[in-house]
């Protein structure tokens, strides 16, 4: 029942885009490393905070996000519902908490609402709005809908877009042009959380340059959220290591500094936020979460006009 054929996440299947054959090789060798981590840990879910292999290379962090699903799923569909998520995260997936919440939100999109909450209790009340990123991503990467569910209010559909930003990376073969022209055709206020997912998925899934650059052309009034979005990358790839070679460059485009500097910044922001509240909610206002994406984009915005 659980079964997600590889070819399932294939250009020819989905129907994307294909444009430069570099392109398409390194965003479907992502897939299929996500594919990998999702089938192993689906083998033994019960087992995989023990026996999951530490996971280096590029594409490392998409086999635990892989991997999270699977755990996620499980967890919702057992009886009595497990914790498996939750070990994972203290354990195998300790230097990828972002992509393993990312995870998450894939299981999410694949279950009915009313299975949601075993996985919605193991969510960190500030990295855990990645979920709903995850699931933004997924919807569009299965083309289950234009735009952020419906049924959904707050927060959780501005996280959405951002994750649906990250799909377009995928979905337009990381050409900056066809982003841009796809974030126009959604709605005015989506534009800065789509552009921060862009950036975020362009850094993470290995980008060149040119085509970075590019992005910074595009969209010259979203460079915060760009700058953000690029900082989460770097901070995800910091802390999963090695930091690929290509995503220094890239980082350096979009945050007017490199990947470790990037990364001091998310973490200085961290330090100064108020705590989340369990589940993540607001008592008022805006969550922890985004709170911690302004700041970041603050900062980062002004050392992207002195580099500029």
């Amino acid at each position: 029942m659980l079964d997600i054929p590889i070819e399932e996440t294939t250009f020819s299947r989905r129907g994307f885009h294909r444009g430069d054959p570099r392109a398409v090789e390194t965003l479907e060798g992502a897939a299929a490393s996500f594919h990998h981590g999702y089938t192993t840990a689906l083998e033994a879910p019960t087992k995989v905070a023990e026996t999951f292999p530490r996971q280096t290379g590029p594409n490392a962090g998409f086999v635990y996000e892989g991997a999270a699903m699977a755990l996620c799923l499980s967890d919702a569909l057992s009886l009595p519902t497990r914790d498996d998520f939750s070990r994972f995260l203290r354990s195998s997936a300790r230097t990828s908490p972002y992509t393993s919440y990312v995870g998450a939100g894939w299981a999410l999109a694949r279950l009915p609402r009313m299975l949601w909450r075993p996985v919605l209790r193991q969510l960190d009340p500030l990295l855990g709005w990645l979920a709903w990123d995850g699931l933004g991503f997924h919807d569009l990467f299965f083309g289950r809908s234009e735009e952020p569910d419906s049924a959904l209010t707050g927060y959780a559909r501005v996280a959405m877009a951002q994750g649906t930003g990250r799909a377009l990376w995928f979905t337009c073969c990381a050409d900056p042009d066809l982003i841009a022209r796809a974030v126009l055709r959604r709605p005015p206020e989506q534009a800065r959380h789509l552009w921060s997912g862009v950036a975020l998925a362009a850094v993470f899934a290995g980008g060149a340059p040119d085509r970075i650059e590019r992005l910074r052309e595009l969209a010259p009034e979203h460079a915060g959220p760009m700058a953000q979005g690029a900082a989460f990358a770097a901070k995800a790839l910091l802390t999963l290591g090695p930091v690929p070679p290509q995503a220094e460059p890239a980082v350096t485009i979009l945050c007017g500094v490199g990947v470790e500097r990037a990364s001091q910044v998310v973490d200085e922001e961290w330090a100064l936020l108020p705590p989340a509240r369990p589940g993540g909610a607001p008592r008022r206002g805006l969550p922890v979460y985004e709170l911690w994406r302004q700041a970041i984009a603050t900062r980062l915005s002004k050392a992207v006009q002195s580099a500029s």
